[in-house]
């Protein structure tokens, strides 16, 4: 440049720089994103001293990686490896939504039909309460009682049988349907109106309906089945200087639709093919559409990094699914948290990818990972592809339950 000015030389500099930074960055390669995620896991987990876990990353009908981590329990040798099972928590929520909507696509059922038609034995507070609360508003959360009602009655070790009675004390703290109020119990109610509408049991029901059909054959509902696999993560609370091994605890099992469904990271990663829309046979379209609508509105907006990049950002809960709806599209998921494991799923169509992730120790590391996949893959249009910053590693995200 030595025949250019200095001022010639200076533009042509500003001009080379201003189109660097416009040029479209060069996409993140398949190979790229799992050698990352995979270094990533590992150090997470490490860090965080979980004694377990396990992911698995799919693109489209690909199981494109599988990784695990760490021992199946402390003291134990045994590894944890891709047939690990965990339990999957509120995860489960996402099989009675696809149950469902099976049921109704065999017109075996009516999600909108009032739940006390299925549950004859559950009383509310008022006839206008049993003859309105429909099953599609207790599948999507929008049942208007107040949050995590008698969870705590869950947690005391109390059975269905005794919690079902104290239903009728409650008043909606908003219209039903208008709202969004996480359950657990009025979830549960929805396996046993699954089972009188189907004349099937709920654990044999998905067996034979999604278990079996998309090769899940580690998957199973109920303590016995996780109790009695010889291949099984358990759980693991804070003790002392470390983690100690815990008993499963029964409690939350007894309401299998919300809480009681057990499965490895391959298992998950099959279901994810099927959410993804490659088994039609199992998952048609007109299935997959119901279950990814959304029906009730989360309060605020998603506070993960990835999603302050986006103009229009929203949080909904749909048909046993969450979701987030961003410029256009949408990202499904479902986390869980119970004593001592903390699972994750989600897919998103646009990009092809879903996500899992298990552990079998109540260590916070599932939001930071899957907040760190997702900022790899989730660009606005003009910064597609880029190998972005690490997220921080302590995204907040309520996953309760």
């Amino acid at each position: 440049m030595s025949g250019f000015s200095y001022l010639q030389r200076a533009l042509l500099l500003m001009l080379s720089v201003s189109f660097q930074l416009s040029a479209k960055p060069a996409a993140l390669s398949e190979q790229e994103l799992v050698a990352a995620f995979e270094q990533e896991f590992q150090q997470k987990l490490q860090q965080a001293k979980v004694p377990g876990g396990a992911y698995a990353i799919v693109k489209h009908d690909r199981i494109v990686s599988i990784g695990s981590y760490g021992v199946r329990a402390v003291g134990d040798k045994a590894p944890v490896n891709a047939d690990t099972v965990f339990r999957l928590a509120s995860v489960s929520k996402t099989f009675a939504g696809v149950a469902l909507v099976q049921a109704q696509a065999r017109q075996q059922l009516q999600l909108q039909q009032p739940l006390t038609r299925y549950v004859p034995e559950l009383k509310l507070r008022t006839p206008e309460l049993e003859h309105n609360l429909t099953m599609e508003q207790v599948l999507s959360h929008s049942s208007g009682f107040w949050a995590h009602a008698f969870e705590d009655l869950i947690e005391a070790d109390k059975t269905p049988a005794q919690i079902l009675p104290r239903l009728k004390e409650l008043s909606p703290v908003c219209p039903l349907g208008r709202c969004y109020s996480y359950q657990n119990v009025f979830f549960g109610l929805l396996g046993d109106a699954l089972e009188r509408a189907t004349g099937e049991n709920y654990p044999d029901l998905l067996q034979q309906r999604l278990f079996k059909p998309l090769g899940m054959q580690t998957a199973s509902v109920g303590l016995a089945p996780l109790l009695a696999s010889r291949n099984k993560a358990l759980p693991h609370q804070r003790g002392g200087k470390g983690w100690r091994v815990v008993k499963p605890k029964a409690n939350f099992y007894r309401f299998g639709a919300a809480a009681g469904v057990n499965a490895s990271a391959r298992d998950l990663a099959m279901y994810l093919q099927a959410m993804l829309g490659h088994q039609p046979a199992v998952l048609p379209e007109s299935v997959l559409s119901q279950l990814q609508q959304p029906l009730t509105r989360m309060p605020g907006k998603p506070r993960w990094p990835v999603w302050q990049q986006f103009k229009q950002v929203s949080a909904w809960y749909g048909r046993g699914w969450r979701m987030v709806q961003y410029d256009g599209q949408s990202l499904y998921y479902h986390a869980g948290v119970v004593a001592g494991y903390r699972p994750y799923i989600a897919y998103s169509p646009h990009t092809g990818y879903g996500l899992v992730l298990l552990t079998n120790a109540e260590a916070d590391v599932t939001g930071p990972l899957a907040g760190w996949f997702w900022q790899q893959l989730l660009h606005p249009q003009e910064t597609a592809g880029r190998l972005t910053k690490r997220a921080p590693d302590n995204p907040r995200v309520n996953n309760r339950g």
